[in-house]
């Protein structure tokens, strides 16, 4: 089977529609192979927002992204959709690269999956379709569970014997065996890795067989298809192995799972209505950074300090003793008991995943999120607070002066000061 077009686009770009009958010479010419949609597939496009709301949209020159990043799986071709890490406003091959870069480390570091590596090979890496490096990483987990043993469980069994085994089925005999009274119909468990764990993996790689566009992750692919050769090929949806039973036997294979429902749930190009996923590996960037940037923090906060995100969630004000306008942070850094329990909040943080411009007044920061901070440091009587945003790719290449934000809540006093602090955090 043919490798699917795949159409490499920036978050918040605009990609041009053109006419379904396109030639294929068209088609194939690198001007335009990853820059425009047909109409039957900018249709498709736009029935992903029942399932993911502010997807895309469109407009006058064509189709307009939101701020997803990740896959999507059309009938016709992939759409691999990046977040935009430069300033440039024209998705270079080089800018490409970065951005597919930012999204892998973002994912490893936030993401409870297994992401290849970027930092030892960029060049083989970052410049491969963003499917194409999924696949890897899915194969390198299903590979290394492989090499670790096949997890093995008691699966039960309805069959014909020439030995009793286990309970014999008097029924079943009557009903299967009268004209065969050297078998027994019988009920048994038996000890095997042709389990449901194993043919979800099974599954999966039957299903991303054809997805592979690399000549080594085909390889890969073969390799770790050998190893699962004696599981049964079966029918697995996304949902199936969202239901498999979690459990301390079953821990080691969390990750693979993972990647299991993610490339699944592109199995089925048609956009069916009624899937509870959408067929592609999307990612909101806001709570992508978010928690990208909790997870940097934890590895920094030292032993007596504890991270927390996303709360706590409080009211800032009441109404006939009811709450309003509720609050939630980001992420908290507590000052912690000898024991380890919170105490008090020492920093509140909001990850924004937007621009800065250092030659913008106030670099560009929007005051709402300034006046969201304020409402904070008030309620939960905190007076350190910062704002994170990423670090463009031209910002980590020489030293920027980041503005701090000195905000007084007693005219008379200027102990009582709210400091906010802008900083930004690298994507590399």
């Amino acid at each position: 089977m043919a490798v699917l077009r795949t159409i490499s686009v920036l978050e918040h770009e605009v990609i041009p529609i053109l006419p379904n009958d396109v030639s294929d010479a068209e088609h194939n010419t690198s001007s335009c192979r990853t820059r425009y949609l047909t109409e039957h597939e900018a249709a498709a496009l736009l029935r992903l927002n029942d399932q993911r709301r502010g997807f895309c949209q469109r407009v006058t020159d064509g189709i307009k992204l939101a701020q997803y990043c990740g896959v999507v799986r059309l009938e016709t071709c992939v759409l691999e959709v990046l977040p935009k890490v430069g300033f440039a406003e024209i998705s270079t091959e080089d800018e490409i690269s970065r951005s597919r870069a930012a999204l892998l480390t973002m994912l490893r570091h936030a993401g409870s999956v297994a992401i290849t590596k970027v930092d030892n090979v960029p060049q083989q890496t970052v410049r491969a379709p963003l499917l194409d490096v999924f696949i890897r990483c899915f194969l390198e987990e299903a590979l290394k569970q492989a090499h670790r043993g096949l997890l093995s469980r008691y699966v039960e069994h309805d069959d014909d014997l020439p030995v009793v085994r286990g309970r014999f089925l008097a029924h079943g005999q009557v009903k299967h065996n009268v004209a065969r009274p050297h078998l027994f119909r019988c009920n048994y468990d038996e000890f095997t890795a042709d389990n449901a764990y194993n043919r979800a993996i099974r599954a999966t790689l039957d299903a991303c067989r054809s997805w592979a566009s690399s000549t080594a992750t085909q390889r890969l692919w073969w390799e770790t298809h050998a190893r699962y050769a004696s599981v049964t090929s079966t029918r697995v949806t996304s949902a199936d192995v969202g239901r498999l039973p979690r459990e301390r036997m079953t821990k080691r294979y969390e990750s693979v799972l993972t990647w299991c429902c993610w490339l699944l749930a592109m199995s089925a190009p048609a956009l069916a209505v009624g899937a509870q996923h959408s067929p592609g590996l999307l990612f909101d960037m806001n709570r992508l950074f978010e928690a990208y940037v909790g997870r940097l923090l934890e590895e920094t906060a030292g032993e007596s300090r504890l991270v927390k995100r996303q709360g706590p969630i409080e009211p800032l004000a009441t109404q006939s003793n009811e709450g309003a306008f509720y609050l939630k942070p980001d992420i908290t850094i507590w000052r912690t008991t000898p024991y380890g329990a919170p105490s008090s909040i020492e920093r509140i943080i909001d990850a924004k995943w937007k621009r800065l411009d250092p030659d913008a007044h106030q670099w560009g920061i929007d005051e709402a999120d300034i006046y969201q901070l304020v409402a904070y440091a008030v309620h939960y009587r905190c007076r350190q607070l910062a704002l994170i945003y990423p670090m463009p790719k031209q910002s980590d290449e020489k030293e920027v002066q980041l503005p701090t934000f000195e905000i007084p809540l007693n005219a008379s006093s200027a102990s009582e000061t709210i400091t906010i602090a802008i900083n930004m955090v690298p994507l590399w």
